[in-house]
Order: C-alpha cells, then sequence, then structure tokens
C-alpha cells in the first residue's frame, strides 16, 4: 500500500474545502483526476448501504480509444463508512453524540482533537480474459514474475502490486478464470491527497500492461 504526496491545494473551483472531505469531494477529484489524464471512464457506481449507512464508489478505468486494445482495464474502488459521513456532516467532535450523554460528551477529548479520515484507495488491473486452459501449473510463477518485472517501471520496489491468478478445475481440466494485479493507495487527508498523481501512475501501468500480450499465453 502506497501514501501519495500531498498536493499542497486547499481549493477546488474557488472554493475553500473543509479540513474534513466529504464522500462527494472525494469521488468528484477522483473522476475529474482521471479525465484530465485522458483515461476513458465507465461504470460509475455510489452504492449505500442503507441498514449501516457505509458508502462505496466503484468504477471502470480504461485507455481512450486511440490506445488500443482495450480489454486491459481497472477496476478503481474506495469505501467511505457511516462514521466519516457522519463526521463530514456535523463536524469534528459529533461522533461522540453517539456514545456519551450530554454531560459526558462536554468533556470527551475527541471535541478538542482535530479527527483524521482515512480512505484506502483500491486499484485491480485485469490483465487477461480468462478460460485459458493450464497445461502446467508451474507455467504460473512465471506469469507472476513477468507481471511484476512490468509493473517494477511504475511502482517502486517495495510497494509493487500484488499478483493474484484463480482458477478451477473441471475434471482433468484445469482453467485460469482470473488474471490480475492489485494496489492501493492510503488516503490520510492530513493535506490534500494527489489524486492527480494517482491517475498518472494508473495511466501509465494501463499503456505498460498491453505488452503482456507478447509474453504470456492468457
Amino acid at each position: 500500500m502506497s501514501e501519495p504526496p500531498a498536493s499542497g491545494s486547499t481549493e477546488q473551483s474557488g472554493q475553500v474545502r473543509s479540513a474534513f472531505p466529504s464522500y462527494e469531494e472525494l469521488s468528484a477529484d477522483l473522476i475529474e483526476a482521471l479525465d484530465q489524464a485522458g483515461l476513458f471512464i465507465e461504470d460509475v457506481r455510489h452504492h449505500l448501504e442503507p441498514s449501516v449507512g457505509e458508502r462505496r464508489f466503484e468504477c471502470t478505468i480504461r485507455l481512450s480509444s486511440s490506445e488500443p486494445p482495450a480489454r486491459y482495464h481497472v477496476h478503481l474502488s474506495f469505501v467511505w463508512d457511516a462514521l466519516l459521513t457522519y463526521i463530514a456532516a456535523y463536524g469534528a467532535g459529533a461522533d461522540c453524540d453517539l456514545y456519551h450523554d450530554d454531560d459526558e460528551a462536554e468533556d470527551c477529548p475527541h471535541h478538542q482533537l482535530t479527527p483524521q479520515p482515512f480512505v484506502e484507495l483500491e486499484a485491480e488491473f485485469v490483465l487477461g480474459d480468462g478460460g485459458y486452459e493450464l497445461h502446467d501449473v508451474a507455467e504460473i510463477s512465471s506469469w507472476v514474475e513477468t507481471v511484476q518485472e512490468l509493473l517494477a517501471k511504475v511502482f517502486r520496489d517495495e510497494d509493487r502490486p500484488s499478483v493474484h491468478v484463480g482458477i478451477a478445475s473441471l475434471g482433468s481440466t484445469t482453467l485460469v478464470e482470473k488474471f490480475t494485479a492489485e494496489h492501493s493507495w492510503l488516503l490520510d487527508f492530513e493535506q490534500p491527497p494527489d489524486v492527480e498523481g494517482i491517475a498518472r501512475q494508473i495511466l501509465t501501468a494501463l499503456r505498460l500492461v498491453p505488452q503482456l500480450a507478447d509474453r504470456l499465453p492468457i
């Protein structure tokens, strides 16, 4: 998991942001950064779990139509829990009201502390279509090594994406159903997160991934 550098900006479209972000601000900033990087965004979804108030953002990212092949893509997502929404709406220390009576809440130290929200932004790079018949399980280790060597050009050695291979056994046949690389960034909002830098990193990785077509059978 990596921590992107702060962008150093506290304003968006002429409006000063509060110290505590909202779900809407983060999702809008993320979409704008991806669009400005020249990426194609589709299937944007905002999920809400009514029973707990948890929210989830999801979208699919591809290279623009001028940069085929489009079969390589990224699923990007983050979870925004109910407590983050509550504090964003009612302010720092408001969460004390959920756990204390009025007289107890006045003495709660949370009223004097600045909330430090954090969100884990997750990316799943889809590296193959699946359905490939695996003749030798030993092939997988070479696949993983090939992917890691390629993505090392984009991600630091200590923070490379993890490679995931899903297989299914049907009698004597073994099929590869999933072949992905997963990475996450920790956004702690101490400073405005560098979503533009994340978007550029995704773009660079997506431009490299098609090289796998000449190196792997899947």
